[in-house]
């Protein structure tokens, strides 16, 4: 897919973009911006715009008076201040780059039906859009210095321990994109090494767009979670989609039905960083742009380095459910061929 095509000059591009972004109440940036943009968001960024804070910084400003570390252990979740967040401008950016960048920037992908209402609100359409990146960090120079240093260093920070980069997701969640069920992360992640991968999980979300509770931002139940003290959750199919009914962690609605989710409304560029036990959900987006938002999982580097064995086992086991739906497919077909032949003929 290519990116964005215009006949006019750099300048001329960046302020359309700009104007037409104020135009639709909405935070935009053009792929051709520069690098002195970014360096003029904070006297505390780099050229790149990644803050760069030395870990004795940020560790001041999380266990100081802020006392992060603790909320973080009696919550399961805390928000980032402001001083750490990363430029908006930048998010964006390196997001647009994915998505426009083709092969240039190798991923994982997910795309999904959304419905839509076209023809004078009288006729229900579809559409298939791209909704999901994964496995993109080290395919990118932007993302695997943001992720595998800044952001690295913010998480052992609050966990007190070096913590490294599991896994990635990049949710993009255009208008009509569905949510996801409540659900609880550690269960899941397990699934893909089972013993012989980390126990210990931390997820990282950075906010791209602004989250509102309209977007279908992230919620989160609260408390002192842990693996001894965490909810209910449902077994997951054999054998089922290890992206859906085959994932470990879903809360049956019933169970979920008695929690208080609290949204996590925030601005583009804030840091939130919850724990693998803490129950979270979120709603689709009812609103007329897109609600992207990054969610980077990282374990305790005592527990060693598993990001590239993570992707290539889930792979096999995408592999392996494809091939037992095209089995399952087979086996449908020659059941309705059979019955079509039992009927008599005249």
């Amino acid at each position: 897919m290519e990116g964005p095509q215009s006949d006019n000059s750099d300048s001329d591009s960046i302020d359309s973009d700009e104007a037409l972004y104020e135009m639709l109440g909405v935070k935009g940036i053009s792929l051709n911006e520069t690098v002195t943009d970014l360096e003029s968001t904070s006297k505390n960024h780099s050229c790149s715009g990644i803050p760069q804070l030395e870990p004795r910084e940020i560790d001041k400003i999380v266990n100081g008076p802020n006392q992060l570390g603790k909320l973080y252990r009696n919550e399961a979740i805390c928000l980032l201040p402001r001083e750490l967040s990363i430029p908006s401008k930048l998010m964006r950016r390196i997001t647009d780059e994915l998505v426009y960048g083709g092969s240039k920037y190798p991923s994982d992908r997910s795309y999904e039906i959304i419905k839509f209402i076209s023809n004078g609100d009288t006729q229900i359409c579809e559409r298939r859009e791209l909704t999901r990146f994964e496995n993109f960090v080290d395919n990118h120079d932007g993302w695997h210095e943001l992720c595998h240093g800044y952001l690295a260093r913010c998480i052992s920070a609050i966990c007190g321990e070096e913590m490294i980069l599991y896994k990635e997701k990049l949710n993009l969640k255009p208008p009509g994109g569905s949510g996801f069920a409540p659900h609880l992360d550690s269960p899941s992640l397990r699934i893909a090494l089972g013993d012989e991968g980390p126990s210990t999980f931390v997820t990282i979300m950075i906010a791209i767009d602004d989250m509102t509770e309209k977007n279908g931002c992230l919620k989160v139940c609260k408390g002192p979670w842990s693996e001894d003290n965490h909810v209910e959750v449902v077994e997951p199919e054999e054998d089922g989609n290890p992206d859906a009914g085959g994932r470990a962690g879903a809360i049956e609605l019933n169970v979920a039905d008695k929690l208080t989710f609290q949204p996590i409304t925030c601005k583009g560029g804030d840091i939130a960083i919850f724990n693998g036990w803490a129950p979270h959900r979120s709603s689709a987006n009812a609103s007329p742009f897109p609600r992207r938002a990054v969610f980077l999982t990282y374990n305790p580097a005592r527990e060693g380095d598993f990001h590239e064995f993570y992707y290539r086992k889930m792979k096999q086991k995408r592999d392996d459910y494809k091939i037992v739906l095209m089995a399952q497919r087979n086996a449908d077909h020659e059941a309705e061929m059979a019955a079509l032949n039992s009927i008599p003929r005249a």
